[in-house]
């Protein structure tokens, strides 16, 4: 595959998903196509001007230590102007009886090995940004750090009242973990508030949840194009999904609901503020934070969050990215 020297090219990880959908969003703004990155790719025609790296250590290997990237990282650093990184992924953690306790440190130092090499980075989260600043060099490189925006647009706020409904969006394995928040508890708030349900993605595979979800009433769309999910959710008031807080920045779900001005509703166990975040503010904390609220002050609440979430999301919507990049570009080159 040969570049010329005035192209710049985007590594991603091999398959669909986020990291596919984020860095498709940039690629027009950026002038910067996708290639996918894997062991076995053919590097050796390639040269440039900018090369930027997805870093998602698990999409480049399935117990999330790559470690044959920087090694073909430092071949291609030398073939192109200026390398930078993206950083969507550090490490694992976890308690002793799990393999990411057992790994992380291996998982560390190749995500310090990518840092060590760029002339520039980016991440989602203060959290991951202050790790990267502590493992750099005595130098820290420019970098910027902007939470995820939404992969299935961003549309203007939708004017005048919504419909008394909730969306659960994403993949299966998160919108499992939701549905099984606290025994089901979506449901009976559902309930109770006589809200409908619409599942959003692949049809989760059959079981007891399935199983409940139609015994629920709940709408299973399936999976739909872009343009019907974001319909979807400008119509309803509330957007569900279980994540943790200190997280919520690299949540492309969270932030499709937010670009959305839907009431995002998040489960965790705790709420501490993070990147701008605030439960009660921006998010729901959970289906108590509406305890007692009926009729329209329920859906006067939503409506107040579901604006203060969109008026968070606007400050790092896809342009903003692309010009935080350009201008990290920039900056390497000088």
């Amino acid at each position: 595959m040969s570049r010329s020297a005035s192209s710049s090219l985007q590594l991603i990880t091999p398959g669909t998903g986020g990291v596919f959908d984020y860095a498709t969003k940039l690629a027009g703004g950026l002038q910067a196509p996708l290639t996918e990155f894997s062991e076995t790719t053919d590097i050796s025609g390639w040269s440039g001007d900018l090369l930027l790296l997805h870093y998602s250590n698990y999409g480049y290997q399935k117990r999330g230590i790559p470690t044959w990237v920087p090694e073909r990282v430092r071949t291609l650093r030398r073939q192109f102007k200026v390398f930078g990184v993206v950083f969507h992924e550090l490490y694992a953690f976890g308690p002793p009886w799990r393999s990411a306790f057992w790994l992380s440190l291996m998982q560390q130092r190749i995500a310090r090995d990518m840092l060590h090499e760029a002339d520039f980075w980016h991440t989602n989260r203060e959290a991951a940004a202050q790790w990267l600043r502590k493992a750099s060099r005595s130098t820290v490189a420019p970098h910027r750090v902007l939470p995820v925006f939404s992969n299935i647009g961003e549309p203007g706020m939708a004017e005048g009242s919504r419909e008394p409904s909730l969306v659960v969006f994403g993949a299966g394995s998160s919108r499992a973990r939701t549905y099984a928040w606290n025994d089901g508890e979506i449901h009976r708030f559902a309930r109770r508030h006589g809200l409908k349900i619409h599942d959003i993605g692949r049809p989760l595979p059959d079981g007891p949840m399935a199983q409940r979800l139609a015994k629920e009433g709940v709408v299973v769309h399936g999976m739909l194009s872009e343009a019907e999910v974001s319909r979807a959710m400008l119509s309803a008031s509330f957007g569900v999904v279980e994540y943790p807080p200190i997280d919520t920045c690299k949540s492309g779900i969270f932030a499709a609901y937010a670009a959305h001005g839907m009431c995002p509703i998040l489960l965790w166990r705790d709420y501490d503020p993070h990147d701008g975040l605030r439960a009660g503010l921006n998010y729901a904390a959970g289906f108590d934070a509406f305890a007692g609220a009926t009729g329209a002050d329920l859906f006067a609440r939503a409506s107040q969050i579901g604006h203060a979430a969109r008026h968070w999301y606007e400050p790092h919507c896809v342009d903003a990215h692309v010009d935080a990049l350009k201008k990290l570009h920039a900056e390497a080159r000088t």
